[in-house]
């Protein structure tokens, strides 16, 4: 399968690594990585057939890569960083170090080198389009994005929240998603950034998901389980919806129909619950009656 180069863009700006190789008597060369769970090999292949470069393995077989270097790596970032967000401007000021960069012959002139390139690297990305584009948020979320789903013990009810993690200098990302989409952005303990959109509201639901679901690869049957929860009118089943997007988080790796099998999924779910009642109690008639006296 071969993914558009829009996708492609996105998941280089979520999980890809972007260097420059530094060597005595040589001149700098650029380097591209892209790494993904071993159960999406089909990513890294389609990868590998456009641009070229090496199959690398990680944790165990868990994880697969590809890495690119010198003219492979050139070409990868020059067709893709028109569609990227988070690294557009890391691309183009590396591809530009790279060129004017002399012949570096000494240990000295390797370290001065390293320390331009990580000055470089630790800017904030400050490119934001108007919009995020379907396959590049399809290639990002799969990348950093996440589905989860809490239960309100009063109600009953469902809330899901799409969430996407960030290192601070590559926050651009979510923040386009904040401004198209809403939702709340934090700074977590650790430093890193964290936005998340809450769908608990069925056109929420729809009018984040239906901008991309179509072409997601990996959190495809979840997008289309909760689209198709909306799409029903509510998340009364709280529980059964938990449980539902918990197993798809784990297993949906195992499917060769994620819509179809989301779809199937959908039916298990109760839409007749009848509506709560939410807000304050009302009080009882003996209190009313003593603040009348």
């Amino acid at each position: 399968m071969t993914y558009s180069e829009k996708y492609m863009a996105g998941l280089l700006d979520a999980d890809g690594y972007i260097g420059i190789r530094c060597r005595i008597g040589a001149r700098t060369d650029l380097v591209v990585e892209i790494s993904q769970r071993a159960m999406y090999s089909d990513i890294c292949d389609s990868f590998k057939e456009q641009f070229g470069g090496h199959t690398t393995s990680k944790h165990d077989g868990k994880h697969l890569g590809v890495a690119m270097k010198c003219g492979r790596a050139r070409m990868c970032l020059e067709r893709l960083k028109g569609y990227m967000v988070v690294k557009r401007q890391l691309s183009t000021d590396f591809i530009k170090l790279v060129d004017e960069a002399d012949v570096l012959k000494s240990a000295e002139s390797v370290l001065a080198f390293r320390a331009t390139a990580k000055a470089i690297k630790l800017q904030p990305q400050t490119f934001m389009p108007n919009y995020p584009s379907r396959k590049w948020l399809a290639g990002y979320f799969a990348g950093d994005g996440s589905f989860s789903v809490k239960v309100c013990k009063k109600t009953g009810y469902a809330y899901p929240t799409a969430a996407v993690l960030s290192e601070p200098r590559y926050s651009n990302g979510i923040r386009l998603l904040h401004k198209a989409f809403g939702g709340n952005i934090c700074t977590l303990s650790d430093g890193n950034i964290l936005w998340q959109l809450q769908l608990s509201q069925p056109s929420k639901t729809r009018e984040f998901l239906e901008h991309f679901a179509k072409h997601l690869v990996e959190k495809k049957a979840q997008a289309y389980f909760l689209l198709g929860c909306a799409s029903n009118g509510n998340f009364r089943d709280g529980n059964a919806i938990r449980e539902i997007i918990k197993s798809l988080n784990t297993q949906q790796h195992r499917l060769s129909d994620p819509a179809g099998e989301s779809a199937k999924l959908v039916r298990d779910i109760r839409f007749d619950i009848a509506k709560k009642k939410v807000g304050r109690p009302l009080k009882r008639q003996s209190d009313q009656l003593e603040l009348t006296q």
